[in-house]
């Protein structure tokens, strides 16, 4: 094996030895091509990089004939590439009573440059935005509520708009930074981000240059059987300049504003600003994608790239288009302006380091944080690639995204085969709120296993990308020993710690411990089998503490559902959406359910939860202060004619969980784990006891 070094105190025209190192990143792609090119590379070859920081100014492309090339760090050193610059000279002033720094930039007055992400001492700052939002649970709370919507009897998911109307007093006409502000809108599961907003100062009303995707509704019929208007913040407010750690950079002067903290100086403030929005991108050439004249299976996949050991930091987002993204999307049907956002898990929005038409390349032990898009992607034609050990903190959307053709789509472009474990995955969906800690599209026979995901604004993982009952790419995948909690944080509706879509032979939810889980509107189940999900076994996870069920169906075909603990669901221990005749959604058998709660069943918007979509017994059930609370229709007892509430007696006599006990399951709760006493109950029913104490990220010597 050949191996050459990198330093930042080296020089890209030397010869990449211990004592002469390269300089950069692409310094060493391109010496290592020219070497190879000469024959005096062959095989494999590892770059050692040396500690220290590597400034990054553009994204660095990699190919097939970067093959069976590894960047790992040198041994106890931690290399940092930055896609940061860091700003110096700030003026110190005063303006409406308190300390403003302020920084002229010639560039984006020329047109040169601009950035919507500042990091200051290791954080990222909120650009000036109002009401002040931020995505946790205490910041959601901030947010204007639209006032009123053209046409509102058109109820349609897909009917979104570019116009609204504020309430009084929320937007103001004298506000003469708006043009450069954006509205991010928040509802159903998604956030919208709609740029260049002009307001009628006549009329009251405002336009933008995007449309939303979805109808300007908070979600669904609410419980008085109307619909809320959705809420929104305004981002990039030069006028709500007014917190400590906020920002503003102006197009049109090249000043860009900083309001610092308590106890911040220039002299002890380190402010940077991304120069990039992708680190890396690496990939071969795939049949009709780049004009080459390939065979049609002759993809020329990029082999065995790896990152091991390295940091990349600082990068800034932007809002994809998402047309560009889901061709044929049905929302994009009979309207020719551009929509604001994704319209689920912000599939549009690519990642900072990005993998297509690749074998067997790895990102290991890496830490990528403070980034604006997904953290990493492993995109179509990518097999037997591996995200093992990393750390993604601070991310604007998602960590990790994979997926490639669907069943219609080209062979060559479908993706599987992923090894993605041991990765800690926080802080995420900073920007794009639907982002998801690991998901998985169109994606086969993929190990997504002892991650640790928390403060998250959606879904922990998703896997599939298929509504209905229409075969799928989707199979076989693993979801195994993850440790899942603090999703939500009552931001987006419609969500849940683990999400299945679409038909999924082979796939397997097992041993994961899952809590804390909230949504804003409806949702905020653990475990939620959506749309289609079928042939999914869903065993030994431990799910407690969800605004909604732990266990949720919306409907689907025979799933097993066996030998797992829910407890806890504020509104339900176990819900099915729309029950339909015919078949059955699951067989619910061997689990503990465990109070308190609203409800033990409950039914959704179709159908009669006692009819049979559950196949439920020999169950342990205890609700610790009395008897289970009723089953419940709570939506179709009235239009459907359904009983609203539902004895445990009469779901007996209904046929359900005959063999099934309420009894104390004689739990103990751990931090780590939930233990059964020797004499429980449950274990006589046949339930299966495990250990959860080795969810998440397992020590590196214990990886396999």
């Amino acid at each position: 094996m050949h191996v050459f070094h990198l330093s930042p105190r080296g020089r890209d025209s030397a010869p990449g030895t211990v004592n002469r190192p390269w300089a950069t990143l692409a310094g060493a792609r391109d010496n290592l091509r020219k070497l190879r090119a000469a024959g005096k590379v062959t095989g494999e070859a590892t770059v050692s990089v040396h500690a220290g920081r590597y400034a990054q100014t553009e994204t660095v492309v990699f190919d097939q004939a970067d093959s069976h090339t590894r960047f790992t760090a040198a041994p106890g050193a931690k290399p940092v590439f930055d896609g940061g610059e860091k700003l110096t000279g700030w003026k110190v002033g005063r303006r409406n009573g308190r300390t403003e720094w302020t920084l002229d930039l010639p560039d984006v007055v020329a047109g040169k440059r601009y950035f919507r992400s500042l990091f200051v001492n290791g954080r990222r700052a909120p650009r000036a935005r109002l009401p002040k939002f931020s995505p946790d649970a205490e910041g959601t709370k901030n947010v204007f509520h639209i006032g009123e919507i053209l046409e509102p009897e058109k109820v349609g998911l897909g009917d979104g708009r570019d116009t609204f109307k504020p309430k009084p007093g929320d937007v103001s006409p004298a506000w003469t930074s708006l043009p450069e502000a954006e509205f991010v809108l928040l509802h159903y599961w998604i956030e919208e981000r709609l740029p260049k907003p002009a307001l009628n100062p006549r009329t009251g009303w405002l336009t933008f240059a995007r449309r939303s995707a979805f109808v300007l509704y908070e979600a669904y019929v609410n419980n008085a059987g109307g619909r809320d208007l959705a809420r929104y913040y305004i981002d990039n407010l030069f006028e709500a300049l007014t917190e400590p750690g906020e920002w503003y950079l102006s197009r049109e002067t090249g000043r860009l504003y900083y309001l610092p903290r308590p106890g911040e100086t220039p002299e002890n403030t380190a402010i940077f600003a991304p120069r990039l929005h992708t680190f890396v991108r690496a990939g071969g050439k795939i049949f009709a994608e780049t004009g080459d004249r390939l065979d049609v299976h002759g993809t020329l996949h990029l082999r065995g790239l790896e990152f091991s050991g390295l940091t990349f930091r600082h990068a800034d987002w932007y809002s994809p288009l998402t047309e560009a993204h889901i061709l044929g999307h049905f929302l994009l049907e009979g309207n020719d302006a551009p929509i604001g956002g994704s319209p689920q898990a912000a599939i549009a929005v690519p990642g900072a380091i990005n993998f297509r038409g690749a074998r067997d390349c790895a990102v290991t032990d890496c830490t990528i944080e403070h980034v604006g898009l997904y953290g990493l992607e492993f995109g179509p034609g990518c097999r037997e690639c591996s995200a093992v050990g990393n750390v993604f903190e601070d991310i604007g959307a998602g960590g990790i995204r994979a997926g490639g053709a669907d069943i219609d789509g080209f062979a060559e472009r479908r993706t599987g085969n992923l090894r993605i474990t041991d990765n800690h995955i926080h802080h995420i969906g900073r920007i794009f709120h639907q982002g998801i800690g690991v998901l998985l599209s169109h994606a086969a026979d993929c190990d997504v296993s002892h991650n640790h995901i928390h403060h998250t604004c959606y879904t922990g993982i998703s896997t599939g990308w298929t509504w209905g009952f229409r075969d799928t790419i989707s199979c076989n995948n693993r979801i195994e020993h993850n440790h899942i909690h603090h999703i939500g944080a009552g931001i987006l509706s419609d969500m849940g710690g683990i999400y299945t879509l679409g038909i999924q032979p082979g796939t397997v939810l097992r041993g994961n411990h899952l809590h804390d889980i909230r949504s804003h509107d409806y949702g905020g189940w653990g475990v939620y089998l959506d749309e289609g999900s079928s042939y999914i076994l869903v065993e030994h996870n431990l799910v407690h503490d969800t605004k909604d069920a732990p266990f949720n169906i919306h409907y689907g075909h025979e799933n097993i559902v066996r030998h797992n603990i829910f407890a806890r669901g504020k509104n339900a221990l176990c819900s099915v959406s729309r029950i339909e005749p015919g078949h059955f959604s699951a067989s619910f058998f061997n689990n503990i359910l465990i109070g308190p709660s609203a409800a033990l069943y409950k039914g959704g918007y179709k159908g009669n939860i006692a009819s049979g979509a559950l196949v439920a017994n020999a169950n342990c059930i205890w609700f610790p202060d009395g008897a289970p609370a009723p089953s419940l229709n709570p939506e179709t007892h009235l239009k459907e004619g359904n009983p609203h509430k539902i004895s445990f007696a009469a779901w007996r006599k209904a046929g359900h969980d005959q063999l099934s006990i309420i009894a104390n399951p004689k739990l103990t709760e751990g931090r780590k784990t939930w233990r059964l006493a020797s004499n429980s109950p449950a274990l006589k029913l046949g339930f299966v006891p495990y250990d959860w104490s080795h969810c998440g990220v397992r020590p590196k010597a214990r990886r396999k």
